[in-house]
């Protein structure tokens, strides 16, 4: 599959948790930490970086593997309180 963009078709919750053990994998190497999953399938990660490069990098990752855009936000942003573990 070519890169997913924003634009393209938003992963689920179910294809996440598909790849929730290579995803899981892809944010250890990124230095993310706690990778959870929200009900709307956007991926929460914890990060000690500053700004969002690594949480970038992991949506690019694991839309790849999945095959559609992964959200995946920060825990410091409203709306990551309701992500249950990936």
């Amino acid at each position: 599959m070519s890169d997913a963009a924003v634009a393209d078709r938003k992963a689920s919750r179910a294809e996440v948790l598909e790849h929730a053990e290579v995803i899981r994998g892809l944010a250890v190497e990124l230095g993310l930490s706690k990778p959870r999953v929200r009900d709307d399938g956007a991926v929460v990660v914890h990060s000690d970086e500053p700004g969002y490069r690594s949480a970038t990098r992991l949506s690019t990752a694991a839309s790849r593997v999945v095959g559609a855009y992964v959200h995946v936000i920060t825990d410091d942003v409203p709306g990551a309180a309701s992500a249950l573990e990936l």
